[in-house]
């Protein structure tokens, strides 16, 4: 698990509690009771890339999050995308999250949509965006804060350039 370069801190050193100054009228789930009650539970590493998700949307104003999270099939990756979907539902902020995929199976599996959909890309080979669907795509992301991207080995380098354009 790598964050934008940088060494990660390990599960107990990772901060669960709501920040000093948050925002107004913004529900802070205790980090701590969530993992408790959510079942069935995650695995330490799994806890450990939660932990770091979640105690990052509860921060003011906080740098940019860029994380993969990897490992082989079966190891769990889509239940932490499941758990934060759980969390983020808990503090009426599911608008702040979006899940999407390469593939509609994929996608479905998660229950989130297509990349091409989420950023209402064409599969032709023009990047040009008219400008009814760029307001269309701000539009729909207005307020996204989170955009998780299962089964991400799927990706080629031209399609995150895609990915990238479409989100600047």
């Amino acid at each position: 698990m790598q964050t934008s370069g940088q060494q990660l801190p390990a599960v107990d050193e990772i901060s669960c509690r709501p920040p000093i100054h948050g925002r107004p009228g913004r529900l802070h789930v205790n980090i701590d009771n969530f993992l408790q009650k959510f079942t069935p539970a995650l695995n330490t590493e799994q806890e450990r890339a939660f932990r770091l998700i979640a105690s990052h949307t509860q921060q003011d104003n906080p740098e940019p999050l860029r994380m993969f999270l990897g490992g082989p099939g079966g190891t769990g990756k889509s239940h932490v995308i499941s758990a934060l979907k759980v969390f983020f539902e808990e503090q009426a902020e599911i608008r702040r999250f979006r899940l999407a995929s390469y593939t509609g199976v994929a996608a479905n599996n998660i229950s989130g949509m297509t990349l091409h959909s989420a950023l209402m890309l064409s599969s032709a080979s023009s990047n040009k965006m008219n400008s009814k669907s760029h307001q269309d795509l701000v539009a729909l992301w207005q307020g996204v804060d989170y955009l998780f991207v299962d089964e991400v080995s799927m990706l080629g380098c031209r399609f995150m350039l895609k990915i990238s354009r479409a989100l600047c």
